[in-house]
């Protein structure tokens, strides 16, 4: 072979060598491999050949949901928000930084460290991150990337406290399937962000708090600490200060809230993202049995199983025969506001998602613990008939724990708060329309109007309504005595009212016992404020007698 020949040869070679790599490079930047969730993988190793159940995959497993692409919408480096957090918590001293600080944050932000998960066998300990933040650990093999992040996941909102007899909560015992209705996401995204804002002006006690929360981290992990994540945060955190200077273009309510709409309008374009749109439009978390009732999904009933009507009466049959993972595909679609991630990933998700849908149509919440007028209640269940049904659904004569045999799904408007509603525009659905899931499992459509829920777990879903602005039944069925300001977060249950424990005080408001000492952060709710209206739904309890709601509370309590 020439000399000549042989140059062109090596120069190819070295070409398709380069090209190779530029490839593998490129591959390993964009696919999509997210992280495995590390409490699974701790549950997998824990029980060998089994497949985790619903209730296991909705307490662990992150559906996917952290990876480099949701580094930049909502997840974030695990070692510096705790190390941030920790050092919010201690003053800015990073010998001081602890992982009991790190917890005594997130528990103020409502989120949970139970010792217990209710229906999921020997789960892992939770202690440094908390159930419902998912955390996974990065890695590419070109370049070299190693990096534990954190992403919101599904127990987060729907792991709720127990509770005991005389309605104290029990953090120490998670429920999946429950709301979390101390969970204060306003209060976690302006906290961390403000943590992470004051930790960035002294990087070096960053490094120091990371170094005493971290001490076994590699040298890979480091590495990429130093080269990405720390100077993408920065600019991430500068760009920020220089916009709207929040964590988010938007407001997250008060604990047990989402606004949902709103971070869906964010990622999908339909509202601004480089300034802060003060909308309402929050939502309360709800229970989750008994979706498979609904012929329609949201509070408005937005999202409809594709070419199915919205609207129509849903029998217990069917029900039971519906496929789970239509409503799995559906679900798949709540991932790209609350997870930020893009349609494609989370429709990647809805097989792992229809084994948490499938547990979901038999499960049903835990019965109200303290005691129950059977008495009283037989009369409550003829209330409930005539005055709540036609809305609400038809429940069995069971007196034990009435089961829903058929539901209206009704929808309209009882002169509740309307934000929720008008905020899902015609353009959000067409904007959904375009989505994978838009294209081909769900119709979306601006409804304009409110859907009623089903009442399963009633009990422990307070502050009631759709926006989370009365604190009990008994204020509900009672209009004229609803507080203008109430608070919420860590609350204990009131047995007899149904809802959150509170005392009246002069001043027209609904607080706290003296004495008390919530687990969580406490919000103040005023009423008078946009989005948090309690007007609503008098007509339709005005025809009650006392002793009409007294019967009716007391039925609830079964539900």
């Amino acid at each position: 072979m020439s000399r000549r020949r042989g140059l062109a040869w090596a120069a190819a070679a070295a070409g398709l060598v380069a090209i190779t790599a530029g490839t593998l490079v490129w591959h390993e930047l964009t696919g999509a491999r997210p992280g495995m969730a590390v409490r699974l993988a701790e549950w997998r190793a824990a029980h060998p050949g089994r497949a985790a159940d619903g209730a296991t995959s909705l307490a662990f497993d992150d559906l996917g949901a952290v990876d480099l692409d949701t580094l930049r919408t909502s997840a974030l480096p695990w070692p510096i928000l705790a190390a941030s957090l920790a050092l919010r918590e201690s003053g800015g001293r990073p010998d001081t930084a602890s992982w009991q600080s790190v917890r005594a944050a997130f528990r103020r932000f409502g989120f949970l460290y139970p010792d217990r998960i209710e229906g999921v066998e020997g789960g892992p300990s939770v202690s440094g991150a908390p159930l419902g933040l998912s955390l996974a650990t990065i890695t590419r093999t070109f370049p070299p990337l190693e990096l534990q992040a954190v992403n919101t996941g599904c127990a987060a909102c729907h792991a709720g406290p127990a509770y005991a007899a005389d309605g104290m909560p029990d953090p120490r015992v998670a429920v999946p399937g429950m709301p979390n209705t101390s969970l204060d996401l306003e209060a976690f995204s302006s906290g961390s962000y403000a943590a992470l804002k004051a930790a960035f002006r002294d990087e070096d006690d960053l490094l120091r708090a990371i170094d005493v929360l971290f001490p076994r981290m590699d040298r890979r992990e480091w590495l990429t600490l130093r080269l990405l994540a720390m100077p993408a945060a920065r600019r991430q955190l500068a760009e920020r200060a220089g916009s709207y200077d929040r964590a988010m273009p938007f407001p997250n309510g008060a604990p047990g809230l989402t606004n949902g709409v709103a971070a869906l309008k964010a990622r999908l374009g339909v509202a601004p993202s480089d300034r802060f749109m003060p909308g309402a439009g929050f939502v309360s978390i709800p229970v989750l049995a008994d979706r498979f009732y609904r012929s329609a999904l949201l509070a408005d009933g937005a999202y409809a199983p594709k070419d199915k009507p919205r609207w129509h009466a849903i029998s217990r049959d069917e029900a039971a025969t519906r496929d789970p993972r239509d409503l799995a595909a559906i679900a798949s679609f709540f991932m790209v506001p609350s997870m930020g991630m893009s349609d494609v990933r989370s429709a990647a998700a809805t097989d792992r998602l229809t084994e948490v849908l499938a547990w979901l149509r038999d499960w049903r919440p835990p019965r109200f613990p303290g005691t129950v007028d059977l008495g009283l209640a037989a009369r409550g269940r003829g209330v409930y008939a005539a005055a709540c049904a036609s809305c609400h659904g038809t429940y069995d004569e069971n007196l034990d724990q009435p089961r829903l045999i058929s539901f209206p799904n009704w929808s309209g408007d009882v002169g509740t708060d309307r934000s929720r509603v008008e905020a899902f525009t015609p353009a959000l659905a067409e904007a959904v329309a375009h989505t994978v899931q838009g294209r081909n499992n769900l119709d979306a459509q601006s409804t304009g109007v409110a859907a009623a829920p089903p009442l399963a777990g009633l009990w422990a879903s307070a502050p009631y309504f759709v926006n989370g602005s009365v604190p009990t039944i008994r204020h509900l069925l009672e209009p004229e005595t609803r507080p203008r300001r109430f608070e919420v977060g860590g609350q204990r249950l009131d047995m007899q009212r149904l809802g959150i424990a509170g005392v009246p005080g002069p001043d027209g408001s609904w607080r706290y016992a003296a004495g008390y000492l919530p687990y969580a952060g406490v919000v103040t709710i005023d009423t008078s404020a946009p989005g948090f209206s309690n007007r609503g739904h008098e007509k339709e309890v005005s025809g009650l007698t006392p002793p009409d709601r007294d019967a009716l509370i007391e039925y609830l309590k079964l539900l």
